[in-house]
């Protein structure tokens, strides 16, 4: 049996510390430069292979599973970090095409198929079959983040937050995609157990919510558990990577509607 393990990054939210699988997976931890606004700064290349060459001392299987190349260039450097790497220790990167919860899900997907037996083949095809079945919306009140990242000119981001607008997106294909605007917590409240509304029997739900984040989520729970009573709910504080990324002010929520099925 392949001895796997599961290597991601610090943006990675876990719906509970003790999944099953949950020794066999290692944080890469992202670098957060203190600037006019804060950037966030992957691994390098040779933070990878050193990586590499410490797990291959316990582990003949490493399955990297990180954030989406959509929001930031750290697949890119563990890819190449893959064709540096001379170790034994055979590396397959995974695009998560995803952050946060969705990220997290995946990972506990992987450490729980690893532990189970399954081979790092297996592995990869159960998570490229699950990445299209997680669903994100981020709220992102802060504009002037995601005009620091390019997702918006400065002019707009101006405007938008002298408007006091809710601006929602969600995660597209590894991207941030602009679906709609609100003008108040009670709309983005609405608009969150609109997009909960399409589901049939979700997996689990998440919700990430920052520091500045002053929404009261009660009433999210409250819907989860009258809509989908057999579905896990967990809320967590929102990590430093995601912070960085998105902003203090920002708020999340994560829908996994993934089929109970072994991987092929």
């Amino acid at each position: 049996m392949e001895n796997i393990c599961i290597l991601t990054d610090s943006s990675a939210t876990f719906s509970r510390m003790a999944f099953t699988g949950h020794d066999r997976v290692k944080v890469m931890q992202f670098e957060v430069q203190p600037m006019p606004l804060p950037n966030l700064v992957p691994p390098s290349v040779e933070d990878f292979i050193h990586e590499f060459s410490i797990l291959g001392r316990s582990f003949d299987q490493v399955l990297v599973v990180v954030m989406s190349s959509g929001l930031n260039p750290i697949a890119g450097a563990a890819a190449e970090a893959v064709l540096q790497f001379g170790g034994r220790t055979s590396v397959t990167v995974v695009d998560s095409l995803n952050t946060g919860a969705g990220l997290g899900f995946l990972v506990e997907l992987a450490a729980q198929a690893a532990s189970a037996g399954e081979t790092s083949q297996a592995i990869e095809h159960l998570l490229r079959a699950s990445i299209p079945h997680i669903y994100t919306l981020f709220c992102i009140p802060g504009l002037e983040h995601l005009a620091a990242v390019g997702y918006l000119s400065k002019a707009q981001s101006i405007v938008g937050e002298m408007l006091g607008l809710f601006p929602i997106f969600v995660l597209e294909e590894g991207h941030l995609s602009p679906l709609e605007k609100v003008r108040t917590q009670r709309h983005l409240i609405e608009s969150f157990q609109e997009f909960m509304e399409e589901f049939e029997s979700p997996r689990q739900i998440t919700l990430m919510k920052g520091q500045q984040n002053h929404l009261r989520t009660r009433p999210l729970r409250q819907y989860v558990s009258e809509l989908f009573p057999e579905t896990p709910f967990s809320e967590h504080p929102l990590n430093a990577a995601l912070t960085a990324l998105l902003g203090p002010q920002t708020i999340g929520l994560a829908v996994m509607e993934l089929k109970q099925e072994s991987p092929a």
